[in-house]
């Protein structure tokens, strides 16, 4: 009786820290900064922007599971002067095939922004952005337009951005867009005017499941549609 339970004992010991380590092991279905292990045979996509792209894609990744290998740079990348201070870290050297990119929301806000965004000053710095991803790579490049404000007084903040400033926003970052002839995804008109029903409240511009859902299946059919059209 006494062997048995040690030979058991020893079993379990030997075991325990496998079926850690597979505990442990990220799950990129579920978490946004862990990238997949690349599928040689399937195309590879970028997605770089805020907590709202975060939120949408590990979302993404299994919507395009079996179509593309699907990553992001390890961080919220901020507001749109800050990415074009680190877009060419965040492709670094690889090769892609689709870029899906957005900013918007921290420049309304100003969140951390010890000078504040204007709509010229966004315009001026995705305009960097897009000649900076152009230089860097030869992906197809897709700009999301970026989800609504709150509905109220946002959390952080305490003040409301009305339709019309985003509206200033929106219009001057599809202009840039139009100019360079990079896709659009209008992430905005997604969500339109249900953000009452997706968005986690009225002080909140992060969504909630479905919500998420909404955007990453926008998401992914502009990449999908991508893909397909790559030589």
């Amino acid at each position: 009786m006494r062997t048995w339970f040690l030979a058991l004992l020893l079993c379990g010991l030997s075991v325990s820290p496998t079926l850690a380590q597979e505990k442990a092991k990220p799950d990129p279905f579920r978490d946004p900064f862990a990238n997949p292990v690349d599928n040689a045979q399937l195309p590879r996509v970028l997605i770089v922007g805020d907590s709202i792209s975060i939120g949408y894609t590990p979302r993404v990744r299994k919507l395009l599971d079996g179509k593309a290998n699907v990553h992001r740079p390890n961080t919220n990348c901020r507001w749109s002067a800050f990415g074009a201070e680190h877009i060419d870290q965040w492709v670094g050297d690889s090769k892609w095939d689709v870029v899906h990119f957005n900013f918007g929301l921290w420049d309304w806000y100003g969140w951390s922004q010890s000078v504040k965004a204007t709509p010229e000053s966004y315009a001026k710095s995705l305009d960097t952005i897009v000649t900076k991803l152009k230089a860097k790579t030869d992906a197809t490049l897709i700009f999301g337009v970026t989800t609504p404000p709150c509905i109220g007084p946002e959390k952080k903040v305490k003040f409301v951005v009305s339709e019309a400033q985003a509206q200033e926003f929106n219009a001057a970052a599809i202009a840039v867009m139009n100019k360079h002839g990079v896709t659009i995804n209008n992430l905005y008109e997604v969500i339109g005017d249900d953000r009452a029903k997706y968005q986690l409240g009225e002080d909140d511009v992060h969504y909630n499941d479905a919500g998420r859902d909404r955007l990453a299946a926008a998401v992914a059919d502009k990449i999908l549609v991508a893909v397909k059209a790559k030589p």
